[in-house]
């Protein structure tokens, strides 16, 4: 018979199954826990990253106190959208300082001053004037484009402002009215024009439209600024001009009591004009200049990349339609074009002129009539081409300069080798018409030898005797020689030039040679006394032409 298992044992269970249970459950609690670690972690990249894991980056906004408060209200926005830029997170922080002291502080080669506030990647300047008279080659980047602009016009009283708009003033008007009197537009008893020129960007853009009004160069050029009507222009709106320390301090003196108050005008931005009680806005007539706040990145080693992408990020905001809204709620108009401002050579001339107004130019002009002066050179004589340039000249010499006319040979008047042909004074109408008829009238001599030297020196004294105080005196001989026959030597020539120069009334020399060879002495005189010594083949050309104007008008 068979055996059967004794009743008190119990089959057992499987170990295999279970151990693959076990086996799936596990790894389906591995699959899921690594898909909540992964999660997790991107959970902590995304964190990590909306907190900038490159760490801050600061972006130093430097910009003129007229439109810092809104560009910092501007910052102030941007930086509440908590803007990131290369895992950076992005802030700005804006400084307020006067253009002038960034250019000066960009164009001084010393050390950044830290008076200033942190060196700027971003600077907002007053104007493009600012930015051209800071050109420095690597500075600044590309060409700044405005974020906010405003006119630059005259502040006035509303009864000056009636008078000057009645009477169409023009920039070219200015300097006429701050030398004389407002009688010439209906203001009798309020003296002159009494505008104030305090250091700025607005006194400069009035005095740059000035000098583009006269001599018609738009913008004005380097040879513009130094010719004759534009030198006389400045100098006739800065001389004597009254004293404010600055615009704020002219606001103040012309709310006064109009008519008697010391100062009647000021170049302004007419958004600060209208912000004044009681002070009305003229635009004289012309080229109005601006004061257009561009935005310059600036290129430099303290300049990243990320600080560099910021600024430019930033500009851009500055210039958005909602930023405009904010600008224009605060009197400034929308950005205009980038325009060309004068380049800085002509804005540096122009400012010099302001410190050192000269009010034209005063010469005596020596004219060679020896008998070699009747050679004929193109199809007039050298005499003709001569006495045609000056009259030339002439025309176009402001009232205000001066102008007289001495011939010289040999034996002219007398046993004197000179002729004072009118004397030197103001081109007044009787003065031009003296002048005229004295040219008409000049004749070659006979005689070929002249006596240049001891004209000159007699010419030299006369000049200084009678030198005019803000005015830059001169001597301007014209010989195709010389040919000089005198007892004075070159060397008693240039002995007596030393002893008369006086340098409280200094006298400058121009010296143009038309054919001849000329003489070392007379070279040394012109640079001894600052002025030119110009040789020429030809007095037929407008070299010879142009060698007149630039001495008879260039202060």
């Amino acid at each position: 018979m068979g055996t059967h298992r004794s009743g008190t044992k119990t089959r057992g269970v499987s170990k295999g199954p279970v151990i693959a249970v076990v086996a799936i459950v596990l790894l389906v609690l591995g699959v899921v826990a690594w898909f909540q670690l992964r999660d997790r972690a991107a959970d902590e990249d995304s964190a990590a990253a909306a907190e900038c894991v490159s760490g801050p980056a600061t972006l130093y906004v430097t910009a003129d106190p007229d439109i810092a408060a809104q560009v910092r209200g501007a910052a102030d926005r941007y930086n509440a959208t908590k803007p990131k830029v290369r895992d950076h997170c992005a802030q700005v922080v804006v400084t307020a300082q006067p253009s002038a002291a960034i250019v000066a502080a960009f164009t001084d080669g010393k050390p950044w001053d830290q008076n200033l506030g942190p060196q700027p990647v971003l600077w907002i300047p007053d104007s493009t004037r600012s930015i051209e008279s800071m050109r420095v080659p690597g500075l600044i980047e590309g060409t700044p484009a405005p974020i906010a602009a405003s006119p630059i016009v005259l502040a006035v009283p509303d009864e000056l402002r009636g008078a000057l708009e009645q009477a169409k003033t023009t920039w070219a008007d200015l300097p006429r009215l701050q030398q004389g009197s407002l009688n010439d537009v209906g203001l009798s008893g309020w003296g002159g024009l009494r505008m104030a020129l305090p250091p700025g960007d607005s006194a400069l853009a009035a005095a740059v439209a000035v000098g583009s009004a006269v001599s018609g160069a738009e913008p004005l050029s380097e040879q513009a600024a130094n010719s004759g009507q534009a030198v006389s222009a400045v100098s006739g709106l800065a001389a004597n001009a009254p004293d404010a320390a600055d615009t704020t301090a002219a606001f103040g003196i012309i709310a006064g009591t109009p008519q008697s108050a010391a100062v009647h005008a000021v170049a302004t931005t007419e958004q600060q004009v209208k912000s004044q009680a009681g002070l009305a806005v003229f635009h004289p007539g012309g080229a109005a200049p601006t004061a257009d706040h561009p935005a310059a990145l600036m290129s430099g080693p303290w300049v990243d990349k990320t600080q560099n992408l910021i600024g430019g990020l930033f500009a851009d905001y500055l210039r958005a339609p909602e930023q405009a809204q904010a600008f224009t709620a605060a009197g400034f108009t929308t950005a205009p074009a980038a325009t060309p401002a004068p380049p800085r050579a002509a804005l540096d001339k122009v400012r010099a002129t302001l410190a050192h107004p000269v009010l034209g130019v005063q010469s005596t002009v020596l004219v060679d009539v020896s008998a070699s002066m009747a050679t004929s050179d193109g199809s007039m004589t050298r005499l003709a081409n001569v006495l045609a340039a000056l009259n030339s000249t002439l025309t176009v010499m402001p009232p205000d300069f001066g102008l007289g006319l001495w011939t010289y040979g040999k034996n002219l008047d007398g046993t004197s080798p000179y002729k004072v042909q009118a004397a030197t004074a103001a081109l007044s109408n009787d003065q031009r018409t003296k002048l005229g008829n004295a040219l008409e009238a000049v004749k070659a001599s006979d005689l070929r030898s002249d006596q240049a030297y001891p004209t000159l020196i007699a010419a030299y004294k006369s000049a200084i005797n009678g030198y005019t105080a803000g005015r830059t005196n001169s001597v301007l001989l014209i010989t195709d020689g010389p040919e000089d026959d005198s007892t004075v030597t070159g060397a008693k020539l240039a002995s007596d030039m030393a002893a008369a120069i006086d340098k409280d009334h200094p006298v400058r020399v121009d010296i143009i040679v038309i054919g001849g060879q000329g003489t070392q002495t007379l070279k040394s005189i012109s640079e001894q006394t600052g002025g030119t010594y110009t040789r020429l083949a030809t007095s037929d050309d407008i070299a010879f032409g142009s060698a007149i104007v630039q001495s008879l008008t260039t202060p």
